[in-house]
Protein backbone atom coordinates (compact mmCIF):
# COMPACT_ATOMS: atom_id res chain seq x y z
CA UNK A 1 0.00 0.00 0.00
CA UNK A 2 2.61 2.40 0.82
CA UNK A 3 3.98 2.34 -2.84
CA UNK A 4 0.02 2.47 -4.24
CA UNK A 5 0.64 6.17 -5.39
CA UNK A 6 3.73 6.01 -7.01
CA UNK A 7 3.48 6.58 -10.82
CA UNK A 8 3.46 3.48 -13.18
CA UNK A 9 6.66 3.02 -15.56
CA UNK A 10 6.72 0.99 -18.68
CA UNK A 11 9.47 -1.85 -18.96
CA UNK A 12 10.12 -3.16 -21.83
CA UNK A 13 12.40 -6.23 -22.21
CA UNK A 14 14.56 -7.85 -25.43
CA UNK A 15 11.98 -9.48 -26.78
CA UNK A 16 10.26 -6.06 -26.93
CA UNK A 17 7.41 -7.72 -23.99
CA UNK A 18 6.03 -4.69 -22.09
CA UNK A 19 5.10 -4.66 -18.22
CA UNK A 20 3.50 -1.87 -16.39
CA UNK A 21 5.90 -1.53 -12.98
CA UNK A 22 5.67 0.81 -9.72
CA UNK A 23 8.33 3.51 -10.21
CA UNK A 24 10.66 4.31 -8.03
CA UNK A 25 9.85 6.40 -4.83
CA UNK A 26 12.42 8.83 -3.55
CA UNK A 27 14.85 7.22 -0.81
CA UNK A 28 13.83 8.95 2.34
CA UNK A 29 16.99 10.63 4.75
CA UNK A 30 18.46 9.17 7.69
CA UNK A 31 16.65 9.44 10.81
CA UNK A 32 17.54 11.81 13.42
CA UNK A 33 16.97 9.39 16.50
CA UNK A 34 17.99 5.83 15.79
CA UNK A 35 19.32 3.12 18.25
CA UNK A 36 21.81 0.26 16.90
CA UNK A 37 21.26 -3.41 17.04
CA UNK A 38 24.17 -5.86 15.99
CA UNK A 39 23.60 -7.47 12.91
CA UNK A 40 23.63 -11.09 12.01
CA UNK A 41 22.60 -14.01 9.52
CA UNK A 42 20.18 -15.23 10.84
CA UNK A 43 18.15 -11.57 12.09
CA UNK A 44 15.14 -10.43 10.46
CA UNK A 45 14.12 -6.68 9.83
CA UNK A 46 10.29 -7.70 11.17
CA UNK A 47 11.90 -9.04 14.27
CA UNK A 48 13.89 -6.25 14.94
CA UNK A 49 10.95 -3.66 14.27
CA UNK A 50 8.66 -6.19 17.17
CA UNK A 51 11.13 -5.49 19.73
CA UNK A 52 9.95 -3.40 22.77
CA UNK A 53 12.52 -0.82 21.96
CA UNK A 54 11.61 -0.78 18.66
CA UNK A 55 7.75 -0.41 17.54
CA UNK A 56 6.20 -3.36 20.01
CA UNK A 57 4.49 -6.50 19.40
CA UNK A 58 2.42 -6.51 15.98
CA UNK A 59 4.77 -3.92 14.26
CA UNK A 60 5.90 -6.30 11.40
CA UNK A 61 4.72 -3.74 9.34
CA UNK A 62 6.94 -1.33 10.49
CA UNK A 63 9.83 -3.21 8.97
CA UNK A 64 10.51 -1.63 5.63
CA UNK A 65 11.45 1.62 8.64
CA UNK A 66 14.18 -0.88 9.45
CA UNK A 67 15.09 -1.67 5.62
CA UNK A 68 15.13 2.01 4.05
CA UNK A 69 17.33 3.36 7.15
CA UNK A 70 19.95 0.81 6.59
CA UNK A 71 19.21 0.23 2.53
CA UNK A 72 22.36 1.63 1.50
CA UNK A 73 24.68 -1.21 3.70
CA UNK A 74 22.03 -3.88 2.80
CA UNK A 75 22.12 -3.18 -1.40
CA UNK A 76 25.93 -2.52 -0.97
CA UNK A 77 26.15 -6.38 0.99
CA UNK A 78 23.32 -8.02 -1.28
CA UNK A 79 21.23 -8.73 1.12
CA UNK A 80 23.48 -10.61 3.08
CA UNK A 81 22.60 -9.32 6.18
CA UNK A 82 25.81 -11.67 8.03
CA UNK A 83 27.83 -8.67 6.45
CA UNK A 84 26.19 -5.71 8.42
CA UNK A 85 27.73 -5.74 11.80
CA UNK A 86 24.82 -2.96 12.98
CA UNK A 87 21.30 -2.31 11.76
CA UNK A 88 20.09 1.37 12.64
CA UNK A 89 16.29 1.47 13.89
CA UNK A 90 14.65 4.85 13.67
CA UNK A 91 12.53 5.37 16.24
Amino acid sequence: MRFFNADDATFTDEARRTARLKDTIPMVGRAENTFEVQGSSDIALDEIATRTEAYGEGAESSAYRVFEENAVEIMENRLDMGKIKKLRVPL
